[in-house]
């Protein structure tokens, strides 16, 4: 009597290795569909897939886009592209002014007329009806720019004393100017033995009136 051979237990390893990868294949499409025997093909029975959800809740409000209130169209005025009009410009003192072909005479008998000048005509009259001696720039007086450079600045009238010296210098100022101003303070500055005055229209204006008075 012959003895056989005992089935090896490594040849029988893989078959239930086989078996049991294909039984954990089963289970993962249990209860979503079959597989057919005769073309070996997966069948998915209807309603077996599940689909994803949606979230159909409404959005809070602060990510809600903003509506439009009834009637605000309507309210909002219509912009208009007319400009606004400039306000009235403030009109200067009347003041009491010679004819243009009015004569003047300064201290030294000279005669002046001022045809294109208003403010030199009135000041002239101003002067010689106070009898005040006078000349109409006679000299220019040198000033220095910070940078050094040299500048001649006029006074309009040069009033003298009896002792004819130059006692008031008088500027003219028909509007006010960022440059004159520079100027004069620079004046001021290297020439602080002069005394001088700024006639505008409106100190001409309290000049003339019933109690305008040069003081000097």
């Amino acid at each position: 009597m012959t003895k056989g051979r005992k089935p090896s237990s490594k040849s029988a390893r893989p078959a239930s290795k086989s078996a049991a990868a294909a039984d954990a294949a089963g289970a993962r499409v249990q209860g979503q569909g079959s597989r057919s025997k005769a073309d070996g093909k997966l069948h998915i029975r209807p309603g077996s897939v599940r689909k994803p959800k949606t979230d159909n809740r409404p959005a809070p409000a602060s990510r809600r886009a903003p509506t439009e209130q009834p009637g605000e169209a309507e309210q909002a005025p219509a912009r208009t592209g007319a400009r606004r009009p400039n306000p009235p410009r403030q009109r200067g003192p009347q003041l009491d002014t010679p004819a243009p072909g009015a004569t003047f005479r300064d201290r030294d008998g000279k005669v002046h007329t001022f045809p294109d000048s208003a403010l030199k005509r009135i000041a002239a009259k101003i002067l010689t009806d106070k009898g005040k001696k006078w000349r109409y720039r006679p000299f220019s007086f040198p000033i220095y720019s910070p940078s050094g450079n040299e500048q001649e600045f006029h006074f309009d009238f040069y009033v003298y004393d009896n002792m004819d010296s130059v006692m008031k210098l008088i500027l003219l100022m028909p509007r006010e100017s960022r440059d004159v101003w520079d100027r004069v303070g620079r004046f001021k500055q290297q020439y602080p033995m002069y005394h001088y005055e700024l006639w505008t229209p409106d100190h001409i204006a309290r000049l003339q009136g019933p109690r305008g008075s040069l003081g000097w």
